[in-house]
């Protein structure tokens, strides 16, 4: 039997199967007649699978049209190429996973094949952004700016307002001194972003240069304290045109309660109103400082000057100060330590009422007295010095 279809190389089709040169015994008693069978060569199963693919987020994927494995050829027989499509080729296509089609496979020798394909993976990676902090400039004991930053890798056009969760910027710890500090971003979220990195801005904080008030110059033993205490919103001064501060006039009382009120909750707290009585009978509700001395008592810094007074227009003494000050820093509760064998200064001995008031502002470094080991309790306290108090006490930074 022979047919040339039976080679391995044979292409897809019928063939005629010959039958001849039979052999046997008492043949030659037989007239041997031949009828032709059939070879069938079927086609061969061929798959071409589509090779797995990636991208990043705003490229666009192209395919040469090799990127497959065939698995089924026989006999030299070629795959040159398939065309090969996926949705996540183009350059918008979101951060995931997508087919890669194969189709309409090229090469020598397919008719005798029975081709399937098989789907790739494209994988559509995040792009990576750097956040670069903006740098900034703020004056003085000014509040912060803004702090921004700009975004460099960003994909088709798109903007930081595509972004799901922005980075926030910030500097840490204090920086109102004058000097430079720096601003770090962190953060951020988005499906098609990585935030790969993070490129710090600065903050510069300038310092004060001239005089802000016309009675207090540069030259002044206190002016670095007044000016704190002017660009931080604790005291604007006491008149103006020309803007002055009246540094050897005596702090009174009433001003007293504007100082330790904005000292502790900041330059724009306005304290609530002072509705139908201040509590103080010498402090009606019309006069001006009605509601800070109102305010300054129901936070228990001051309880008056007695009899249900205030005494808004007195003098605030040093020994009224230390009282003041320390319960402003550590609240309405705080008692200071016991004052021991002694209080440090020569006029203030252990049994004075404000002993130990007077022994621990001295130990928290607020004062050091009035001059020769003396604290001068009694003694009224001038708005030059209560400037230095003001911002010791406060940890108010120097220009």
């Amino acid at each position: 039997l022979t047919s040339s279809g039976a080679p391995a190389t044979a292409a897809v089709g019928p063939y005629a199967i010959t039958a001849s040169g039979a052999t046997g015994t008492g043949l030659g008693n037989y007239a041997i007649t031949y009828h032709d069978g059939s070879l069938t060569v079927g086609q061969k199963a061929l798959s071409i699978t589509a090779s797995n693919g990636s991208k990043t987020y705003g490229d666009t994927k192209t395919f040469a049209g090799t990127e497959f494995t065939a698995s089924g050829l026989v006999n030299s027989d070629t795959v040159a190429s398939v065309t090969l499509t996926s949705s996540g080729s183009a350059a918008t296509a979101n951060v995931g996973t997508y087919n890669i089609v194969p189709t309409n496979a090229v090469g020598t020798g397919l008719g005798n094949y029975s081709l399937s394909y098989a789907n790739g993976t494209l994988t559509v990676d995040k792009a990576p952004l750097t956040v670069t902090a903006a740098n900034k400039t703020k004056a003085f004991g000014a509040v912060d700016p803004a702090f921004t930053f700009t975004l460099t890798g960003l994909k088709n056009s798109e903007t930081a307002s595509v972004l799901d969760t922005a980075p926030t910027c910030s500097v840490s710890g204090a920086h109102n001194a004058p000097g430079t500090y720096p601003i770090n971003c962190s953060g951020g979220a988005d499906n098609n972003y990585s935030f790969a990195s993070y490129v710090p801005g600065t903050l510069t904080v300038n310092s004060v240069t001239s005089a802000t008030f016309a009675d207090v110059p540069m030259s002044y033993w206190s002016w670095q304290y007044v000016e704190s205490l002017y660009a931080f919103g604790i005291s604007g001064g006491c008149g103006s045109n020309p803007l002055i501060y009246c540094p050897a006039t005596a702090v009174t009382r009433d001003q007293m309660s504007v100082f330790l009120l904005r000292g502790i909750h900041g330059r724009d707290y306005v304290p609530p109103v002072v509705g139908a009585s201040t509590g103080f009978n010498d402090v009606p509700t019309t006069y001006w400082a009605a509601a800070w001395i109102k305010q300054l008592a129901a936070e228990g810094i001051t309880g008056g000057c007695g009899n249900g007074n205030f005494c808004p227009t007195l003098p605030v003494t040093r020994d009224q100060m230390a009282v003041f000050l320390l319960r402003a820093e550590h609240g309405a509760s705080y008692n200071p330590p016991a004052v021991g064998a002694s209080t440090g200064f020569n006029d203030v001995p252990t049994t004075y009422w404000a002993a130990a008031w007077i022994k621990q502002l001295a130990a928290e470094g607020i004062t050091t007295g009035c001059g020769n080991g003396n604290f001068c309790p009694a003694t009224s306290v001038s708005r030059d010095q209560m400037a230095v108090f003001l911002v010791r006490t406060f940890q108010l930074p120097l220009p």
